[in-house]
């Protein structure tokens, strides 16, 4: 089992997708932000904006990272969405704290006050 699906547990939800009784087509525009894709993009996001697991559908893809239209967004939303969650996690930690990613950390060395790795 993929990580993403051992995190995120049991996949069911899909049978209740809004998009099981439209046509699969409309949530997998080509690559463009005009024209008939934009207009694809956004009938398909009208699907998801009335499916009762939407939530659901967003948090997985926000996780998954797939192709086509998830949880009412496109790719690139979702990119730009996790961009700034991670943002918002980065600039939570505190200026003084070194991350457990630092090497010194990693390999048990003790970082004096005032020091970076």
């Amino acid at each position: 089992m993929s990580r993403v699906l051992y995190e995120m547990g049991s996949l069911s939800w899909m049978l209740r997708g809004a998009c099981r009784q439209a046509d699969p087509e409309l949530f997998f525009p080509i690559e463009a932000v005009t024209g008939p894709a934009a207009r694809q993009a956004e009938a398909a996001k009208a699907v998801c904006g009335l499916c009762v697991v939407r939530a659901n559908c967003l948090s997985y893809a926000l996780e998954a990272m797939p192709e086509g239209i998830w949880g009412g967004t496109t790719p690139e939303e979702r990119r730009a969405a996790r961009r700034r969650r991670f943002r918002r996690q980065a600039s939570a930690q505190s200026p003084g704290t070194v991350s457990a990613t630092c090497a010194g950390h990693a390999a048990g060395q003790r970082i004096p006050p005032g020091r970076t790795a």
